[in-house]
């Protein structure tokens, strides 16, 4: 196709310089918590004007959290093609760990190093850039739009989750460029977003004078709790209502204990504990089946050990969202990915949940969960990095697979 040519030839003439986006985008912060995306914002704006697209649209629940809608139009009517992906960070934690000053960009060895490299400033350059490639060409119809947002590290309330609720979400489909690899980059294509259930769990004891609890049988609600983290540790899973997914038997994921309190201060004997804990849900798995879960295994623990009092409160949940491994985007992310790298990736589920819960889970959108440059196990942690010509292979694989979604009807 002329316009497939001509995109690639863009996009082949521009490859430093959307290494060079990468890193400034890289370079300026745009951590949550506490969360500000102006400035990083306000970078892609400047650069989607620099390259000719101007029909962007801010629309923020909270001044400082912008989410961006940028509008790309073909040559006549036809569907809507949605690339999303999200323009904050995790934290960059100790940064003794990091050998790289997280901020830095730096490239070096073929690798392009620096906090969000991976999650997902890489994936949001290519996505300004082959915006750009499409903006450029003819021979498409229909509407491809960039949706850019806020908060997702937070929980995606002021970003994907508050921009569905509001209806500025419609399309025919989206892809978010989430890092898709585990083992190696372009892994696979993430057709399912793995739903969480985020809950707390109080332990109440006997409040006391500690000098005094070797006189009496008070409950320590700390050591209780720790009973209780370790049994939830080691039985949960098996005590889940599911189904193994059909795509590699894929189960959920069950993470007890990932914070943590407890007591008031010296010399006072602990009558109040907690701990929070999150499972990765599998499609199938809804609120109420993983609340009735939680609950029977609670009554159950509390009826192995006296002691134990335990309450449980669902702190939220959302359920897995999946598209059809044959969906037109899936087969087009499938055929744009074998000409970039020289072979088709296949469909999985994505470890984690991605922006897909409100663009599918609330917008009703048919949504690949994650397909972008990177490695989940380097996201959230320090000396985060990826091949630096993921840059450039994710805008050829996005722009591609457009052109092939928007001709496909």
């Amino acid at each position: 196709m002329p316009a497939e040519q001509e995109v690639l030839a863009f996009l082949q003439a521009t490859a430093d310089d959307q290494l060079a986006f990468a890193r400034r985008l890289i370079a300026t912060p745009s951590p949550t918590p506490p969360g500000d995306e102006r400035a990083v914002a306000r970078l892609v704006r400047e650069r989607l004007a620099e390259l000719g697209v101007r029909d962007i649209t801010v629309l923020s629940a909270e001044p400082s959290r912008p989410n961006l809608m940028v509008r790309i139009l073909g040559h006549g009517p036809g569907k809507t093609l949605i690339l999303s992906g999200h323009l904050d960070t995790k934290p960059p934690g100790d940064l003794s760990r990091w050998r790289v000053y997280p901020y830095d960009a730096a490239v070096f060895g073929g690798v392009l190093h620096g906090l969000g490299s991976g999650d997902m400033k890489a994936a949001l350059a290519a996505m300004v850039y082959a915006g750009a490639a499409l903006a450029r060409v003819g021979g498409w119809a229909g509407e491809l739009s960039l949706v850019l947002t806020a908060d997702e590290e937070g929980g995606s309330t002021l970003g994907s989750k508050w921009l569905a609720e509001q209806g500025h979400l419609e399309a025919d489909a989206a892809i978010i460029g989430e890092p898709c690899g585990v083992t190696r980059e372009w892994e696979s294509i993430g057709v399912v977003s793995r739903g969480s259930a985020l809950f707390d769990i109080e332990v109440t004891g006997t409040q006391m004078h500690s000098s005094v609890s070797d006189r009496f049988d008070p409950v320590n609600a700390t050591v209780e709790m720790a009973w209780l983290i370790a049994k939830m540790h080691g039985e949960l899973l098996d005590r889940l209502t599911y189904r193994p997914y059909r795509l590699g038997g894929t189960r959920p994921t069950v993470n007890i204990g990932v914070m943590v309190e407890g007591g008031v201060f010296y010399g006072v004997y602990p009558g109040k504990a907690r701990f929070s804990s999150d499972i990765r849900l599998v499609p199938g798995m809804t609120e109420e089946s993983i609340t009735a879960d939680l609950e029977g295994f609670l009554d159950r623990a509390m009826a192995e050990n006296p002691r134990l009092e335990a309450t449980l409160r669902m702190v939220g949940c959302s359920e897995a969202t999946e598209i059809p491994s044959g969906h037109p985007a899936v087969t087009a992310l499938q055929d744009a990915s074998h000409r970039v790298l020289g072979n088709r990736v296949e469909p999985a589920v994505f470890p984690g949940a991605t922006d897909a819960l409100s663009f599918q889970g609330i917008a009703g959108i048919p949504t690949v969960a994650a397909f972008g440059p990177g490695l989940v196990p380097r996201a959230h942690a320090p000396n985060e990095r990826l091949a630096m010509y993921g840059v450039n292979q994710a805008a050829r694989i996005y722009a591609l697979a457009a052109l092939r979604y928007l001709a496909s009807f």
